[in-house]
């Protein structure tokens, strides 16, 4: 009988036998980091149209889907894994004909646990405390930053964050450092 991981459940990533990845070993899990890119683009569109209708109409109902919508890929990306992830999958399809460039999968989780964060936060936010205005708009605001940057320039600033936290000691040093797009990791190998 088949576990949960060998269909794929709780598997951030895959490990590619072989891999090297600007010049060095690449043993750990990695993503494409321009199917990951793309998936930011979607999820930077739909955030960006649903807070434009918050924002200028004071319309909160997409936002509200969105929210969930943002919650539930969040959710499965850092819980159940990427392979289940909607968002995901369709930006792998959009870069499907791209050369791959990978990257280490432990710095987007944690990322990615930045952004299921803030979609719980809206959520308790919209859903339970029924708030609306500038809070919303605020974290609605990071987020969309975050996904900009993420989306325009291959920063991810969650990335930054966790490379932030692991030179302070908050989060252990990894025993290989995990690839970075262009190879701009702050942890030296």
């Amino acid at each position: 009988m088949k576990t949960l991981k060998e269909f794929g459940f709780f598997q951030y990533g895959k490990i590619i036998p072989g891999l090297m990845i600007h010049g060095s070993p690449a043993p750990y899990p990695v993503l494409n980091e321009r199917a990951v890119r793309a998936g930011a683009g979607i999820m930077f569109v739909l955030a960006a149209s649903a807070f434009s209708l918050a924002f200028l109409d004071q319309d909160y109902s997409w936002l509200k889907i969105v929210v969930v919508f943002f919650f539930i890929d969040f959710f499965t990306k850092v819980i159940i894994g990427t392979k289940f992830s909607i968002v995901s999958n369709i930006g792998q399809l959009i870069v499907s004909k791209q050369r791959p460039e990978y990257v280490g999968a432990v710095q987007k989780r944690f990322a990615w646990s930045i952004g299921l964060m803030m979609s719980s936060l809206m959520i308790v936010l919209l859903y339970i405390l029924e708030v609306r205005g500038p809070i919303n708009l605020s974290v609605c605001l990071i987020c969309l930053t975050f996904m900009w940057f993420e989306t325009s320039f291959g920063i991810c600033v969650g990335c930054k964050i966790y490379y932030g936290f692991v030179r302070i000691g908050l989060i252990k040093k990894p025993k290989i450092a995990p690839a970075c797009p262009g190879g701009a990791c702050p942890i030296k190998r």
